[in-house]
Protein backbone atom coordinates (compact mmCIF):
# COMPACT_ATOMS: atom_id res chain seq x y z
CA UNK A 1 0.00 0.00 0.00
CA UNK A 2 1.25 3.48 -0.84
CA UNK A 3 0.85 6.08 1.88
CA UNK A 4 -0.48 9.48 0.89
CA UNK A 5 2.18 11.80 2.25
CA UNK A 6 1.47 15.53 2.33
CA UNK A 7 4.14 17.81 0.94
CA UNK A 8 3.75 20.20 3.86
CA UNK A 9 1.91 20.86 7.09
CA UNK A 10 0.61 24.24 8.16
CA UNK A 11 0.03 25.56 11.64
CA UNK A 12 -3.34 27.18 12.16
CA UNK A 13 -2.94 30.74 13.48
CA UNK A 14 -3.01 30.82 17.25
CA UNK A 15 -2.92 27.02 17.59
CA UNK A 16 0.74 26.22 18.00
CA UNK A 17 1.14 22.52 18.87
CA UNK A 18 3.17 21.39 21.86
CA UNK A 19 4.96 18.82 19.67
CA UNK A 20 5.22 17.79 16.06
CA UNK A 21 3.64 14.51 14.91
CA UNK A 22 5.78 11.38 14.82
CA UNK A 23 3.70 9.49 12.28
CA UNK A 24 1.56 10.51 9.32
CA UNK A 25 -1.46 9.05 11.11
CA UNK A 26 -0.98 11.53 13.97
CA UNK A 27 -1.41 14.54 11.71
CA UNK A 28 -4.53 16.36 12.82
CA UNK A 29 -5.55 19.95 13.57
CA UNK A 30 -3.83 22.24 14.37
CA UNK A 31 -1.28 20.54 12.12
CA UNK A 32 -2.90 19.32 8.93
CA UNK A 33 -2.17 18.44 5.32
CA UNK A 34 -2.88 21.29 2.96
CA UNK A 35 -3.10 21.84 -0.74
CA UNK A 36 -0.38 24.07 -2.15
CA UNK A 37 -1.32 27.72 -2.30
CA UNK A 38 0.12 30.36 -4.58
CA UNK A 39 3.60 31.30 -3.42
CA UNK A 40 4.48 34.76 -2.14
CA UNK A 41 4.52 37.69 -4.53
CA UNK A 42 8.27 37.89 -3.96
CA UNK A 43 10.66 34.94 -3.97
CA UNK A 44 11.16 33.12 -0.69
CA UNK A 45 14.15 34.57 1.16
CA UNK A 46 16.74 31.95 2.07
CA UNK A 47 19.13 32.70 4.91
CA UNK A 48 22.39 30.77 4.54
CA UNK A 49 23.71 30.65 8.10
CA UNK A 50 26.89 29.12 9.50
CA UNK A 51 27.79 28.50 13.15
CA UNK A 52 31.54 29.13 13.45
CA UNK A 53 33.06 27.48 16.49
CA UNK A 54 35.57 25.13 18.03
CA UNK A 55 34.44 24.66 21.59
CA UNK A 56 36.74 21.71 22.28
CA UNK A 57 40.25 22.19 20.87
CA UNK A 58 42.82 24.84 21.82
CA UNK A 59 43.68 25.19 18.15
CA UNK A 60 41.01 26.02 15.53
CA UNK A 61 40.63 22.55 14.00
CA UNK A 62 36.84 22.75 13.87
CA UNK A 63 36.83 26.46 13.01
CA UNK A 64 39.44 26.92 10.28
CA UNK A 65 40.23 23.29 9.51
CA UNK A 66 43.75 23.59 10.92
CA UNK A 67 45.52 20.26 10.51
CA UNK A 68 42.74 18.95 8.25
CA UNK A 69 42.84 21.50 5.44
CA UNK A 70 41.85 25.13 5.05
CA UNK A 71 39.23 24.20 2.44
CA UNK A 72 37.39 22.07 5.01
CA UNK A 73 36.83 24.82 7.59
CA UNK A 74 35.10 28.17 7.53
CA UNK A 75 37.30 29.45 4.70
CA UNK A 76 36.12 26.61 2.47
CA UNK A 77 32.53 27.70 3.10
CA UNK A 78 33.42 31.32 2.37
CA UNK A 79 35.14 30.27 -0.86
CA UNK A 80 32.09 28.29 -1.99
CA UNK A 81 29.71 31.17 -1.29
CA UNK A 82 31.99 33.67 -3.03
CA UNK A 83 32.28 31.38 -6.05
CA UNK A 84 28.48 31.45 -6.33
CA UNK A 85 28.24 35.20 -5.64
CA UNK A 86 26.14 34.53 -2.53
CA UNK A 87 26.36 36.04 0.93
CA UNK A 88 25.93 34.24 4.23
CA UNK A 89 25.44 35.04 7.90
CA UNK A 90 28.23 33.62 10.05
CA UNK A 91 27.44 33.29 13.75
CA UNK A 92 30.88 33.29 15.39
CA UNK A 93 31.56 32.01 18.90
CA UNK A 94 33.88 34.84 19.90
CA UNK A 95 33.99 33.61 23.51
CA UNK A 96 36.82 31.22 22.65
CA UNK A 97 39.17 34.05 21.64
CA UNK A 98 41.42 33.57 24.68
CA UNK A 99 41.52 29.77 24.36
CA UNK A 100 42.50 29.76 20.69
CA UNK A 101 45.93 31.02 19.57
CA UNK A 102 46.28 34.78 19.82
CA UNK A 103 44.37 36.62 17.10
CA UNK A 104 42.79 33.57 15.44
CA UNK A 105 39.15 34.30 16.30
CA UNK A 106 39.58 38.01 15.64
CA UNK A 107 41.15 37.18 12.28
CA UNK A 108 38.25 34.91 11.31
CA UNK A 109 35.74 37.62 12.23
CA UNK A 110 37.62 40.27 10.26
CA UNK A 111 37.99 38.00 7.21
CA UNK A 112 34.27 37.20 7.15
CA UNK A 113 33.36 40.88 7.32
CA UNK A 114 36.03 41.94 4.80
CA UNK A 115 34.62 39.47 2.28
CA UNK A 116 31.19 41.10 2.53
CA UNK A 117 29.42 38.51 4.67
CA UNK A 118 27.52 39.17 7.88
CA UNK A 119 29.10 38.46 11.25
CA UNK A 120 26.51 37.47 13.84
CA UNK A 121 27.14 36.63 17.48
CA UNK A 122 27.23 32.99 18.59
CA UNK A 123 27.74 31.75 22.13
CA UNK A 124 28.82 28.58 23.89
CA UNK A 125 29.62 28.40 27.61
CA UNK A 126 32.94 27.04 28.81
CA UNK A 127 34.45 26.15 32.16
CA UNK A 128 37.35 28.43 31.23
CA UNK A 129 35.03 31.47 31.30
CA UNK A 130 34.32 32.82 34.78
CA UNK A 131 31.37 34.85 33.47
CA UNK A 132 29.86 32.15 31.24
CA UNK A 133 30.05 28.59 32.53
CA UNK A 134 26.41 27.60 32.13
CA UNK A 135 23.91 27.81 29.24
CA UNK A 136 22.16 31.15 28.83
CA UNK A 137 18.83 29.80 30.02
CA UNK A 138 20.46 28.98 33.38
CA UNK A 139 21.68 32.56 33.83
CA UNK A 140 19.73 35.51 35.24
CA UNK A 141 18.86 38.26 32.79
CA UNK A 142 21.62 40.56 34.07
CA UNK A 143 24.21 37.82 33.58
CA UNK A 144 22.90 37.18 30.07
CA UNK A 145 23.22 40.88 29.27
CA UNK A 146 26.83 40.75 30.45
CA UNK A 147 27.61 37.73 28.24
CA UNK A 148 25.93 39.18 25.15
CA UNK A 149 27.41 42.65 25.57
CA UNK A 150 30.95 41.30 25.85
CA UNK A 151 30.56 39.35 22.61
CA UNK A 152 28.84 42.18 20.74
CA UNK A 153 31.55 44.64 21.84
CA UNK A 154 34.32 42.36 20.56
CA UNK A 155 32.68 42.06 17.15
CA UNK A 156 32.14 45.82 17.00
CA UNK A 157 35.78 46.42 17.94
CA UNK A 158 37.10 44.01 15.30
CA UNK A 159 34.81 44.95 12.39
CA UNK A 160 33.67 48.49 13.17
CA UNK A 161 30.05 47.34 13.20
CA UNK A 162 27.98 45.89 16.04
CA UNK A 163 26.22 42.60 15.29
CA UNK A 164 22.59 42.67 14.18
CA UNK A 165 21.95 38.97 14.78
CA UNK A 166 22.52 36.26 17.38
CA UNK A 167 22.22 32.49 17.71
CA UNK A 168 22.58 30.78 21.06
CA UNK A 169 24.84 27.75 21.04
CA UNK A 170 22.76 24.59 21.21
CA UNK A 171 19.66 26.82 20.87
CA UNK A 172 20.02 27.55 24.60
CA UNK A 173 17.69 30.48 25.27
CA UNK A 174 14.77 31.47 27.49
CA UNK A 175 12.43 34.45 27.62
CA UNK A 176 15.04 36.53 29.48
CA UNK A 177 17.39 36.09 26.51
CA UNK A 178 15.13 38.18 24.30
CA UNK A 179 14.95 40.93 26.91
CA UNK A 180 18.75 40.78 27.16
CA UNK A 181 19.12 41.00 23.36
CA UNK A 182 16.91 44.09 23.36
CA UNK A 183 19.04 45.70 26.05
CA UNK A 184 22.25 44.95 24.15
CA UNK A 185 20.76 46.21 20.88
CA UNK A 186 20.73 42.99 18.84
CA UNK A 187 17.66 43.10 16.59
CA UNK A 188 17.44 39.52 15.26
CA UNK A 189 17.63 36.15 16.97
CA UNK A 190 17.93 32.75 15.27
CA UNK A 191 18.09 30.45 18.29
CA UNK A 192 14.72 28.75 18.00
CA UNK A 193 14.53 25.21 16.64
CA UNK A 194 11.16 23.72 17.49
CA UNK A 195 12.26 20.16 18.38
CA UNK A 196 15.10 21.36 20.63
CA UNK A 197 14.82 20.79 24.36
CA UNK A 198 17.19 23.71 24.92
CA UNK A 199 14.54 26.23 23.83
CA UNK A 200 13.25 27.23 27.26
CA UNK A 201 11.45 30.27 25.87
CA UNK A 202 7.77 30.74 25.12
CA UNK A 203 7.09 29.31 21.66
CA UNK A 204 5.54 31.62 19.07
CA UNK A 205 5.96 29.71 15.82
CA UNK A 206 7.66 26.72 14.25
CA UNK A 207 9.24 28.10 11.07
CA UNK A 208 7.70 31.53 10.56
CA UNK A 209 9.53 34.66 11.73
CA UNK A 210 7.86 36.41 14.60
CA UNK A 211 8.34 39.44 16.82
CA UNK A 212 9.33 38.87 20.44
CA UNK A 213 9.47 42.19 22.27
CA UNK A 214 11.87 44.31 20.19
CA UNK A 215 13.55 41.24 18.68
CA UNK A 216 12.65 39.50 15.42
CA UNK A 217 12.98 35.72 15.68
CA UNK A 218 13.89 33.72 12.57
CA UNK A 219 13.77 30.04 13.55
CA UNK A 220 16.05 27.41 12.10
CA UNK A 221 13.73 25.72 9.63
CA UNK A 222 12.24 22.45 10.87
CA UNK A 223 11.63 19.72 8.29
CA UNK A 224 9.76 16.44 8.77
CA UNK A 225 11.23 13.47 6.95
CA UNK A 226 9.22 10.30 6.44
CA UNK A 227 10.70 6.87 5.79
CA UNK A 228 7.71 6.05 3.56
CA UNK A 229 5.93 3.97 6.18
CA UNK A 230 4.42 6.95 7.94
CA UNK A 231 7.19 7.34 10.53
CA UNK A 232 8.38 10.93 10.79
CA UNK A 233 11.79 12.18 11.91
CA UNK A 234 12.37 15.78 12.90
CA UNK A 235 15.17 17.37 10.90
CA UNK A 236 16.74 20.77 10.24
CA UNK A 237 17.31 22.53 6.95
CA UNK A 238 20.93 21.51 7.44
CA UNK A 239 23.52 19.88 5.19
CA UNK A 240 24.38 17.46 8.02
CA UNK A 241 20.76 16.38 8.48
CA UNK A 242 19.30 16.19 4.96
CA UNK A 243 20.55 15.22 1.52
CA UNK A 244 20.86 17.85 -1.21
CA UNK A 245 17.72 16.42 -2.85
CA UNK A 246 15.79 16.65 0.42
CA UNK A 247 17.02 20.20 1.05
CA UNK A 248 15.89 21.33 -2.40
CA UNK A 249 12.55 19.56 -2.05
CA UNK A 250 11.96 21.28 1.28
CA UNK A 251 12.80 24.69 -0.23
CA UNK A 252 10.51 24.06 -3.21
CA UNK A 253 7.73 23.13 -0.80
CA UNK A 254 8.20 26.19 1.37
CA UNK A 255 8.02 28.46 -1.67
CA UNK A 256 5.03 26.60 -3.13
CA UNK A 257 3.07 26.94 0.10
CA UNK A 258 3.81 30.64 0.45
CA UNK A 259 6.53 30.73 3.10
CA UNK A 260 8.30 34.08 2.90
CA UNK A 261 11.50 32.96 4.68
CA UNK A 262 13.61 29.86 5.27
CA UNK A 263 16.72 29.40 7.42
CA UNK A 264 19.40 26.93 6.34
CA UNK A 265 22.26 26.22 8.70
CA UNK A 266 25.58 24.42 8.81
CA UNK A 267 28.76 24.56 10.87
CA UNK A 268 32.34 25.58 10.23
CA UNK A 269 33.14 21.88 10.66
CA UNK A 270 30.45 20.54 8.31
CA UNK A 271 33.20 19.39 5.93
CA UNK A 272 35.11 17.58 8.72
CA UNK A 273 34.53 14.01 9.89
CA UNK A 274 34.13 14.13 13.65
CA UNK A 275 32.37 12.46 16.53
CA UNK A 276 31.34 13.67 19.97
CA UNK A 277 32.17 11.15 22.70
CA UNK A 278 31.32 10.66 26.37
CA UNK A 279 34.17 11.01 28.89
CA UNK A 280 34.26 7.26 29.60
CA UNK A 281 34.47 6.31 25.91
CA UNK A 282 37.99 5.18 24.95
CA UNK A 283 39.56 7.31 22.18
CA UNK A 284 39.73 5.76 18.73
CA UNK A 285 43.19 5.05 17.32
CA UNK A 286 41.81 6.24 13.96
CA UNK A 287 41.42 9.81 15.24
CA UNK A 288 44.49 12.03 14.67
CA UNK A 289 42.91 14.74 16.84
CA UNK A 290 41.28 14.12 20.23
CA UNK A 291 40.11 17.03 22.36
CA UNK A 292 40.05 17.46 26.11
CA UNK A 293 36.77 16.90 27.94
CA UNK A 294 34.61 20.03 28.18
CA UNK A 295 31.00 20.16 29.40
CA UNK A 296 31.07 16.36 29.85
CA UNK A 297 32.01 15.66 26.24
CA UNK A 298 35.08 15.32 24.08
CA UNK A 299 35.51 15.26 20.31
CA UNK A 300 37.46 13.08 17.91
CA UNK A 301 38.39 14.32 14.44
CA UNK A 302 39.14 11.78 11.71
CA UNK A 303 39.72 13.92 8.61
CA UNK A 304 37.90 15.74 5.79
CA UNK A 305 34.42 14.94 4.47
CA UNK A 306 34.97 15.43 0.76
CA UNK A 307 31.41 14.42 -0.12
CA UNK A 308 29.93 17.12 2.12
CA UNK A 309 32.08 19.82 0.55
CA UNK A 310 30.98 18.72 -2.91
CA UNK A 311 27.35 18.47 -1.77
CA UNK A 312 27.39 22.07 -0.53
CA UNK A 313 28.65 23.32 -3.89
CA UNK A 314 25.96 21.29 -5.65
CA UNK A 315 23.34 22.72 -3.31
CA UNK A 316 24.45 26.29 -4.05
CA UNK A 317 24.42 25.55 -7.80
CA UNK A 318 20.76 24.59 -7.58
CA UNK A 319 19.79 27.47 -5.28
CA UNK A 320 21.33 29.92 -7.75
CA UNK A 321 19.06 28.53 -10.47
CA UNK A 322 15.84 28.56 -8.41
CA UNK A 323 13.91 31.67 -9.43
CA UNK A 324 11.55 31.30 -6.47
CA UNK A 325 14.43 31.72 -3.99
CA UNK A 326 16.71 34.60 -3.16
CA UNK A 327 19.63 34.20 -0.76
CA UNK A 328 20.23 37.14 1.59
CA UNK A 329 21.99 37.87 4.84
CA UNK A 330 19.89 38.20 7.95
CA UNK A 331 20.98 41.81 8.45
CA UNK A 332 19.96 42.84 4.93
CA UNK A 333 16.48 41.38 5.41
CA UNK A 334 15.73 43.12 8.71
CA UNK A 335 13.27 45.62 7.24
CA UNK A 336 11.39 42.92 5.33
CA UNK A 337 11.29 40.66 8.36
CA UNK A 338 9.75 43.41 10.45
CA UNK A 339 7.19 44.21 7.74
CA UNK A 340 5.70 40.69 7.57
CA UNK A 341 2.53 40.83 9.66
CA UNK A 342 1.30 37.22 9.48
CA UNK A 343 3.80 35.00 7.69
CA UNK A 344 2.67 31.49 6.84
CA UNK A 345 4.02 28.85 9.19
CA UNK A 346 4.85 25.96 6.85
CA UNK A 347 6.59 22.71 7.81
CA UNK A 348 7.85 20.84 4.73
CA UNK A 349 7.64 17.05 4.61
CA UNK A 350 10.22 15.14 2.58
CA UNK A 351 10.75 11.45 1.92
CA UNK A 352 9.79 8.60 -0.34
CA UNK A 353 6.17 7.44 -0.71
CA UNK A 354 7.28 3.84 -0.22
CA UNK A 355 10.10 2.21 1.69
CA UNK A 356 10.84 -1.50 1.44
CA UNK A 357 12.22 -1.55 4.99
CA UNK A 358 9.44 -2.07 7.55
CA UNK A 359 9.33 0.32 10.51
CA UNK A 360 11.24 -0.90 13.58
Amino acid sequence: MTLEIPSALRVEPGKLPTALPRTIEEIAPPLHPSEPEPGPAEPTTLFLTVDVEDSYFDRPILMTGEGVGREFGVYGILDALDAHDMKGTFFVNVYEKDRQPDGVVEGVVRDIADRGHEVGLHSHPSWSLDFYRRPLYRLAKAAQVDVLRRGADWIAEWTGEAPTSFRGGGYAVNDDTFAALEEVGIAIDSSCFFPSGNNHNTRHSINAPTGIAATTEIPVTTVLRTNGNGVLAQRKLDLDWLSVEELLTALDTLALHGAAFATFMMHSFSFIEKRTRMPDDPPSPAAPFVSKVDCDRYVEVYGPKLASREAFSTFLDHVNRMSHLTARTVRNALADLSAVASPRDVIPVVGRPENPTPPQ
